[in-house]
């Protein structure tokens, strides 16, 4: 939580836009998650591959590259994805 002129104000994830997509990074939620997580979210909120840990650096240096590059990245971290995550419906 974080405070405004002594307020509490609520904090969305920290987001980067991309083409169509774009990247999640949620370290506030652990208590469901089981950790922080970085989502490459699909569309309007369509899908959501979601990766354990903090990949915004990652992300950042491939978001201009568009989704096919970033879906890559995910694709190469399956074994760090979440169990949330919507990897098994497929991905795009």
């Amino acid at each position: 939580m974080k405070h405004l002129k002594g307020f509490p104000i609520f904090v969305p994830n920290d987001v980067i836009k991309g083409n169509g997509f774009y990247i999640s990074y949620n370290n506030r939620d652990t208590y469901i998650y089981g950790s922080d997580t970085t989502a490459l979210v699909i569309g309007q909120m369509e899908k959501f591959f979601i990766l354990n840990g903090n990949h915004v650096k990652e992300y950042k240096s491939l978001i201009n590259k568009g989704l096919k590059e970033c879906t890559t990245y995910f694709i190469s971290n399956l074994h760090l994805k979440n169990k949330y995550s919507d990897h098994e419906r497929g991905c795009p």
